[in-house]
């Protein structure tokens, strides 16, 4: 039992991606950044702190938090580049466990998963996934977790899966699930208590990345060139005002920033609200799920006023999908869930 092959479920966003396994009985999570620039990091300007330099054939990468030269995750291809390759493997390295041979579990957004025409499998897309992430990577004076095995799962739905069971749906009830992440919405109906999918949704075109965008143009205005990484914080962080003035550089511009982070999250919301009621007008239930579900929260209960508390954010919404995923492939199930643990920018730089 001791030798067996450990299994990760891995939600690998364009943002950041979750992992979780089971250890000793408990469901983990580890929340890890995507912010990667090409060429090495020297480890004398670190002071001890880790440094991660990688190298995937002749190009060298290394992970870097703070840097305005971090490359673009945020569009589709995301999923079958180096850098999917990379946020991966960084990602079972934050996990703490010693490198060993590890099978996992990944996933594709609903667009590349599926056919569009026909909603079936999209045979292609997923074996060009799995064989990117069997490709060879290297860990400059480190030793990488070696993927044998990898499964492909489509985003978003399983992550409400545990709510649906325990929520006595009927055989009539639809539940529409909501997923609204770094690049793709993508949407689901569920029918009872996952008895069936009845249609799914996907827009490649929305997602947090509008706001985050826009939040980069308005930092660097104030002279405060900045990482997705860095950006992505600011919007969380928004209201805390200690680390708003540590990222920002001309202070005068805060609240210019401010708003302007305000009204992409607003556009955000109502698009997603439009795109979801031309989706699905009426379901019976809708559960939001996803790194941008706390932005859309507001936008969508308003646009489903009439089921009150029937709108459900998921607990730590940004990685319900892995844990839940984790536990659908796990045999022994776990006996508790740990809080997931959120590697922030100060915990990186």
């Amino acid at each position: 039992m001791s030798h067996a092959r450990m299994k990760f479920a891995i939600d690998d966003g364009s943002t950041n991606v979750k992992i979780s396994w089971i250890e000793n009985g408990i469901l983990k999570t580890v929340v890890s950044p995507n912010s990667f620039r090409k060429d090495w990091k020297s480890a004398a300007l670190l002071r001890g702190q880790k440094v991660f330099n990688y190298t995937i054939g002749t190009t060298k990468y290394t992970y870097d938090a703070t840097s305005d030269k971090a490359l673009s995750t945020t569009h589709i291809d995301y999923q079958y580049d180096d850098l999917n390759l990379l946020a991966v493997h960084h990602a079972l390295l934050q996990t703490g466990l010693e490198a060993c041979d590890v099978e996992v579990v990944v996933t594709l957004p609903i667009t590349q998963f599926y056919n569009p025409d026909d909603c079936q499998r999209n045979e292609e897309r997923i074996e060009a996934k799995r064989q990117n992430l069997m490709r060879e990577i290297s860990l400059n004076k480190g030793e990488l977790f070696k993927i044998v095995g990898v499964e492909v799962m489509p985003e978003s739905l399983p992550a409400a899966l545990s709510h649906l069971l325990d929520s006595d749906a009927s055989e009539f009830t639809k539940s529409l699930v909501i997923d609204c992440g770094g690049t793709t919405l993508d949407m689901g109906v569920i029918v009872g208590e996952f008895d069936d999918v009845s249609a799914i949704y996907g827009n490649n075109e929305i997602g947090v990345a509008m706001v985050t965008d826009a939040t980069r143009k308005a930092l660097a205005a104030a002279d405060s060139d900045s990482s997705y990484l860095v950006a992505n914080e600011l919007i969380k962080r928004r209201d805390d005002m200690a680390f708003v003035k540590s990222v920002v550089n001309d202070e005068s511009r805060i609240t210019d920033i401010l708003q302007r982070i305000e009204i992409k999250i607003t556009e955000l919301g109502d698009q997603v609200a439009y795109e979801a009621k031309k989706f699905a007008k009426n379901p019976n239930r809708v559960y939001l799920v996803g790194g941008g579900a706390p932005l859309i929260e507001s936008a969508i209960r308003e646009a489903y006023s009439t089921l009150g508390e029937r709108v459900v954010m998921i607990d730590k919404p940004q990685s319900a999908l892995s844990r839940e995923i984790c536990l659908y492939h796990s045999d022994s199930g776990a006996e508790s869930v740990a809080e997931p643990v959120l590697l922030e920018v100060e915990d990186n730089a």
